[in-house]
């Protein structure tokens, strides 16, 4: 902005006849001041002060719609926020609740695996109690002390009787003494003790019956087992099971008729049977199935 500058014209005459002090009324000082046309702006704050702009009513509609507009949206965020918070604080406690929850299961699924052990334990245990009750009942006489020993405090029931060798699920007898028998009064012997003459269905249980049995007497003697041929079988060798044979462990091909089978003491397993008279005396081979013995019965 550029200032108002005044420019002056000042003219001076001569006094005369020092007559300054007088001054006549045609004598005139005259000053003329001229002021420059300034083509300045307009300063802001005059411009304030001197012009006054009117607002339109639209623009004050506009201004109080942009207000409104503010105000609905801070209530907007506001109820948002409120509604956020909420959520929040409800999943925190649905997560707690379903953390507890699980926990709970997890300590229900443990428990119920105990329970179904346990269950199993006594299906087993009642399977067992069953298998000996249905031993005991087969049986026309039963001695527990052939199976079971007493020690004190302590019952310890084995799967065999006293003097019987196990080999799988089966236990047997051999009868090593003096006091030989018949082929048919072996059999009664062995019924006693709710067993039958040895049958022998591999090699490994002939095997198991070689490595038990001795030489004795002489070559024609040896171990009664279950297997006959009699003539009400119609020349068929058959177990006392019933059962007919397939293969056999023969020494040689038998030519008896009514005949019953020795296992003879052999270097060579697979080869050790020979065919004799069931009258004849010999020593015999009782087997039976082991007996599972619950274990409530062994404990001290």
């Amino acid at each position: 902005m550029e200032e108002e500058v005044c420019y002056s014209t000042v003219i001076f005459k001569s006094f005369e006849n020092d007559k300054s002090k007088e001054l006549q009324s045609d004598d005139s000082i005259y000053a003329e001041v001229k002021k420059k046309e300034i083509t300045s702006e307009i300063s802001p704050e005059s411009s304030e002060k001197e012009v006054s702009t009117p607002i339109s009513p639209s623009h004050r509609r506009a201004t109080l719609v942009l207000g409104l507009l503010c105000f609905l949206l801070l209530s907007a965020l506001t109820a948002v926020s409120i509604l956020y918070y909420n959520h929040v604080t409800a999943y925190k406690k649905i997560l707690t609740l379903y953390t507890e929850e699980m926990t709970v299961n997890h300590k229900l699924l443990a428990h119920n695996e105990l329970l179904e052990t346990e269950k199993r334990g006594l299906i087993t245990e009642d399977e067992e109690l069953n298998s000996t009750l249905s031993f005991i009942l087969k049986q026309n006489t039963l001695s527990v002390e052939h199976y079971c020993q007493f020690t004190g405090n302590r019952v310890q029931c084995k799967p065999c009787p006293k003097n019987w060798i196990q080999n799988g699920s089966s236990c047997y007898y051999f009868h090593l003494g003096g006091d030989w028998n018949t082929w048919t009064n072996s059999q009664k012997i062995c019924k006693g003790f709710g067993a039958h003459l040895a049958i022998i269905d591999n090699v490994e249980e002939q095997e198991f019956i070689n490595q038990h049995t001795e030489y004795y007497y002489d070559e024609y003697h040896g171990y009664w087992i279950g297997l006959s041929e009699k003539s009400e079988q119609g020349g068929t060798w058959v177990w006392t099971s019933g059962a007919k044979l397939e293969g056999g462990f023969w020494i040689y091909r038998p030519i008896y008729r009514d005949a019953c089978v020795l296992s003879m003491a052999s270097t060579n397993p697979i080869k050790s049977w020979q065919a004799a008279s069931c009258h004849m005396y010999n020593r015999w081979i009782c087997e039976l199935n082991v007996l599972r013995w619950p274990d409530i019965l062994n404990f001290e």
